[in-house]
């Protein structure tokens, strides 16, 4: 097996990179919008919905508080995700979202 000094240079630069963003996100104190978590194509990937907002209205959400959001996550949403979904709960949901937005910030 022949690595090419170039190309370990290559491993070693983009192995700081991801670093330099894991530092970061270890460190990050803000919340991240809803747009950013669950893209669309994280949406499409893994329901029948198009967007994150189209999942919530085909699931019967109406509300516009954040108690409200969380009771509806909490009851109506994962009777929803289960028929119209590949994750059939909201907290399997976002830790599968949480997952990949992280992945997307370290670049992998």
């Amino acid at each position: 097996m022949n690595i090419e000094f170039g190309e370990l240079d290559q491993l070693e630069n983009k192995l700081k990179h991801i670093q330099e963003k894991a530092e970061k996100l270890s460190d990050m104190k803000q919340e991240v919008h809803t747009d950013e978590l669950f893209p669309d194509s994280f949406v499409q990937m893994y329901t029948s919905a198009s967007s994150f907002e189209e999942l919530l209205k085909g699931a019967g959400y109406q509300g516009n508080s954040q108690e409200e959001f969380e009771q509806f996550t909490n009851n109506d949403l994962n009777a929803y995700l289960a028929e119209h979904s590949k994750i059939t709960t909201w907290k399997d949901f976002q830790d599968k979202a949480v997952a990949a937005y992280v992945a997307r910030q370290l670049g992998l």
